[in-house]
């Protein structure tokens, strides 16, 4: 498969970057009916075993929805499940993921430390030292604008800041230390998103584009927003929902735990 396409400027672009491999992470996250020959749209397959080893629950760090505020945050999920409405025909039909904006993966949170991906008290006390490193201020962030990847249409989101902490700082600072488990690689850069799903097929980028450029124009929100949050979905089925393990405060620079992993 193909990088995928970036909306930038207010049209959408496609990147012309040699193919790269699609990481385990996105794929299972985003993936289309046609990733694989044995997956299908309804999400029930687990094609996913040589990547989780048996393992069940993989962990994400990301923004929530809801921390935008109870006005912002509405209005964002109410543009959202507008767009999801206009392009139903063309996503895949169970989509359970919450909305959110990927910061970085994390890893798995069960199953044998020295696998590979594995996510433990020693890799949190990792993210959580490099959290402190960063301005005790909140992200300042705008919602607004439509855009597609290869397997799935998104919102788009950017950074504000000035002197804070930005998206992308918090990336660089949670990004796995191997290369290997990272989210996004040279050729992949990192594009802030809120996914609305994914589509049912590899739809020709004519077709994308018409209905991208079909859906309303948005206002754009802006918002002050002070927590991210470690969560966890089942790494055996296709666009499952997030568990929420913990929260993490920007200003006070505090882990607040919801939900334990069974190591912590």
């Amino acid at each position: 498969m193909s990088p995928g396409w970036l909306k930038l400027c207010g049209c959408l672009a496609f990147t012309d970057s040699p193919a790269v491999p699609l990481l385990p992470h996105f794929l299972q996250s985003h993936a289309i009916a046609s990733a694989s020959a044995s997956s299908s749209a309804a999400g029930s397959s687990d094609d996913w075993s040589g990547w989780h080893l048996g393992r069940r629950r993989y962990a994400v760090w990301v923004l929530e929805i809801h921390a935008l505020g109870p006005g912002k945050g509405e209005a964002v999920r109410r543009a959202c499940a507008q767009a999801r409405q206009a392009l139903a025909a063309a996503l895949v039909p169970r989509y359970e993921r919450q909305l959110h904006v990927t910061l970085a993966t994390a890893g798995f949170l069960d199953g044998d430390a020295a696998l590979p991906d594995a996510y433990g008290a020693a890799e949190l006390s990792r993210d959580l030292h490099a959290l402190q490193d960063l301005p005790a201020t909140p992200l300042q962030l705008e919602f607004g604008g439509w855009g597609s990847f290869e397997m799935a249409p998104y919102l788009q989101v950017r950074d504000r800041s000035q002197g804070g902490p930005t998206l992308g700082m918090l990336h660089g600072a949670l990004r796995p230390a191997r290369p290997g488990l990272a989210l996004t690689e040279a050729l992949r850069p990192y594009v802030p998103h809120v996914t609305l799903g994914a589509w049912n097929a590899a739809w020709p980028r004519a077709q994308v584009l018409q209905w991208i450029s079909g859906l309303p124009v948005l206002e754009h929100w802006q918002a002050a927003v002070g927590e991210i949050a470690l969560v966890s979905y089942a790494a055996d089925a296709l666009h499952g929902p997030l568990t929420c393990h913990a929260r993490y405060d920007l200003r006070g620079r505090r882990l607040q735990w919801r939900e334990r992993p069974g190591w912590a």
